[in-house]
């Protein structure tokens, strides 16, 4: 495991454990449907001949089976802009991708409280145009900060791994709003 990988799941780590040292409060109830809409930002760094940055958005649906475990959905568009060194000429181009994905989370409750950690499972495809992609599946940690009985800022990550022949790995990390409904 690189130590970039090492420090990233620290972090994603630290994103759970920090808040859990304070007394927690859970605002979810069985049975609550939840939308989010959440935003992302990555580009690869240290690679020679090929520069790339993505910008993902995705509306999250989901549902309470218990206070603490919930299952969703959400389609996700993204936006990829690269740059790749061919015969000491750079290229620059862009694309579009509409992508859909599955989760579970499990979060850590506790009466009244406004800060809620939890982790989770998703499985990604970022294309379902590309019948080549066998798509990403993972593990997500985060925490939400409740602003009021519905409605939470959301911060937290995503480490998957690429399934099938796509091998490595994305690390994506997000904010957003949540909305019990």
């Amino acid at each position: 495991m690189t130590t970039r990988i090492r420090t990233a799941l620290l972090f994603l780590l630290s994103l759970v454990l920090v808040p859990a040292t304070s007394p927690l409060q859970g605002q979810q109830q069985q049975g609550d449907k939840e939308l989010q809409f959440s935003a992302s930002f990555l580009s690869t760094v240290g690679q020679e001949g090929v520069s790339a940055s993505f910008a993902m958005v995705q509306a999250k649906g989901g549902y309470f089976l218990t206070d603490r475990i919930e299952i969703g959905a959400f389609p996700s568009l993204v936006y990829a802009s690269s740059r790749v060194e061919v015969l000491g000429q750079w290229q620059s181009v862009s694309d579009t991708k509409l992508g859909m994905g599955v989760f579970t989370s499990y979060s850590f409750l506790a009466d009244d409280a406004m800060t809620v950690p939890y982790v989770g499972a998703q499985f990604y495809r970022m294309d379902l145009t590309d019948d080549d992609e066998t798509g990403w599946i993972g593990a997500n940690a985060g925490v939400k900060f409740y602003l009021n009985r519905s409605t939470a800022f959301d911060v937290g990550g995503n480490y998957l791994v690429g399934l099938g022949d796509m091998g490595g790995a994305l690390i994506l990390f997000q904010v957003g709003l949540s909305f019990l409904l």
